[in-house]
């Protein structure tokens, strides 16, 4: 089911065009039941997260990137037992959000993008 419909793929192309359709203060939920989708979700918003990429050898910032998520939910949230025990399909849900602070690339461009 996963591979013939995309979701992956899907799941992806709609981490990538957070940046086209946020705005600052917006948040995104993301409500996996999968742990490849759950790692997804959370590697974007810890790439998001981060500010300079340079290489520790580099004195100084050269990439000028800076975070562009402030992640709200550390660790994933979880249903609860009793969530789980009225709805057993909820017992594999995992809950990540994030805020959108701004794009890296919105700088450079005037906020123009």
């Amino acid at each position: 089911r996963v591979h013939l419909n995309n979701e992956l793929g899907e799941l992806s192309a709609a981490l990538s065009g957070l940046g086209r359709i946020m705005r600052p203060g917006g948040r995104v939920a993301f409500l996996a039941y999968h742990s490849l989708e759950d790692r997804m979700v959370k590697e974007h918003f810890r790439a998001g997260q981060r500010g300079c990429i340079c290489p520790p050898r580099i004195p100084v910032c050269i990439c000028g990137r800076r975070p562009s998520l402030r992640v709200l939910t550390p660790k994933p949230v979880r249903p609860t037992e009793a969530e789980v025990s009225r709805n057993p399909r909820a017992r594999s849900a995992r809950l990540r959000v994030a805020e959108w602070i701004g794009h890296p690339a919105s700088d450079a461009d005037g906020g123009q993008s």
